[in-house]
């Protein structure tokens, strides 16, 4: 019974899925926040001198 329960265990392929998914969710996750640090300096530069222009 041990060895059947563990072989069905080794077998399944579900958890290896949902690591997938769980990786590549991480990965998005990075590429946003290191979109949004380089881009929000630079938003943040663009804002502050059409401020200082408009004055």
């Amino acid at each position: 019974m041990f060895r059947i329960s563990w072989k069905r265990f080794v077998d399944d392929e579900g958890g290896a899925t949902a690591m997938e998914y769980g990786l590549l969710a991480a990965l998005v996750v990075a590429a946003i926040v290191a979109g949004v640090t380089l881009l929000g300096g630079n938003a943040g530069n663009t804002y502050t001198t059409l401020a200082t222009s408009v004055k």
